[in-house]
């Protein structure tokens, strides 16, 4: 593998988790948050530049990438169930098991010029993260001699740490749909589904927490 390969390697299994930590400290004690729109931006930027040093490393290491397959009714169906069971968990999780701040306490849009924003990040955190963690990341390591179930196993990992930032309950409940939506890449052979999915998965947390808040009002 090249060079950049393995500081890619580096980059998303051990930069990106500590980094993770480090903003949920700063979440914690709330120190030096800056504003909203500030935080979508900079987001936006770093997914995209994730997902642009992905694309580098696939072309690099000629890695082969689908991003549009066919989608089979199994591929379908199994997507349905993945986004309402990851919607399900994650109500349940918010409502009985959360405590602390977490990122999306900061994170909710506030008005229209927010919401254009969110939206934004929604989707360039679907694209770049499925496109990195699902495809990218187990086909490089597949390439430097891992097992297969090894190769998954530590993509899940480190896309799980990543969003520490959400709270410890993040981490095992990430890990798990990190296994979902690798399996939805494997049975659709491609990443358009799990990209859709994560993206509406994404816009419908916020109308989770929206409708809880409401309620609690």
């Amino acid at each position: 593998m090249s060079v950049i390969a393995y500081l890619f390697l580096g980059l998303v299994i051990l930069i990106l988790p500590v980094l993770s930590f480090q903003s949920k400290e700063i979440l914690d004690e709330s120190i030096d948050i800056p504003p909203r729109r500030d935080m979508y931006i900079q987001s936006i930027l770093m997914l995209s530049i994730m997902g642009f040093l992905a694309g580098l490393v696939a072309w690099k290491e000629d890695l082969e990438i689908i991003w549009i397959g066919h989608m089979g009714t199994k591929a379908i169906i199994a997507a349905f169930l993945l986004y309402f069971l990851s919607i399900l968990v994650n109500g349940i999780q918010m409502k009985y098991f959360a405590g602390g701040k977490h990122e999306e306490d900061y994170i909710m849009p506030s008005n229209r010029a927010e919401y254009a924003l969110w939206l934004l990040l929604c989707f360039s955190a679907a694209w770049s993260e499925e496109f990195t963690y699902r495809a990218v990341l187990p086909g490089l390591m597949d390439k430097a001699g891992l097992l297969p179930f090894l190769s998954i196993i530590l993509s899940a990992l480190s896309f799980s740490f990543s969003h520490y930032t959400q709270g410890w309950w993040a981490i095992p409940i990430t890990f798990i749909f990190a296994l979902g939506f690798q399996y939805l890449y494997k049975l659709s052979g491609s990443l358009i589904i799990p990209v859709i999915v994560h993206f509406i998965y994404n816009l419908s947390i916020e109308w989770i927490k929206r409708k809880m808040e409401n309620k609690q009002g």
